[in-house]
């Protein structure tokens, strides 16, 4: 496993880069679950060919859809994305997933960092709370592979 130094700064566009994905994640199974209803029910263009020939072309419409579905890439971003947030989030400990639920996971977040810390939902000081959420952007920069030091 490569470690992440933790006095590194993240880079700022890698940053909101990772944020946005983070914001994203709500709905990331949404995106998933319409990505893979727009590859099984494609969009066919009407044929106008009035007394064409008759196709050659062996036709096995599941088979097609199984291929595209498994090739493509959106779909594959996006699952990774899912399961790269998940791993990160499920191996923090409690206080950072507070954090970051608060942050980045809520549609209205109630609190800012300092919020977290002044009103006591995280028992942690402000500073602490930064610590731990850049620790948090580096560890899922990295298992999404746009981590550069």
């Amino acid at each position: 496993m490569n470690t992440i130094r933790s006095d590194i700064k993240i880079r700022p566009d890698i940053r909101i880069r990772v944020e946005a994905v983070l914001r994203d994640y709500p709905d990331l199974e949404t995106y998933i679950k319409n990505r893979k209803q727009e590859l099984m029910i494609p969009h066919r263009e009407i044929d106008e060919n009035v007394g064409g020939g008759k196709s050659s072309k062996i036709s096995k419409p599941q088979e097609q859809m199984m291929i595209t579905i498994d090739a493509d890439r959106r779909l594959k971003s996006l699952e990774r994305e899912k399961s790269a947030i998940e791993k990160c989030f499920f191996e923090s400990d409690t206080d950072t997933q507070i954090i970051i639920k608060e942050l980045y996971f809520r549609r209205y977040p109630k609190y800012t960092t300092e919020g977290l810390s002044l009103n006591h939902v995280v028992n942690c000081s402000i500073r602490t709370i930064k610590r731990m959420k850049g620790a948090f952007l580096r560890r899922l920069a990295s298992e999404l592979d746009i981590y550069e030091p």
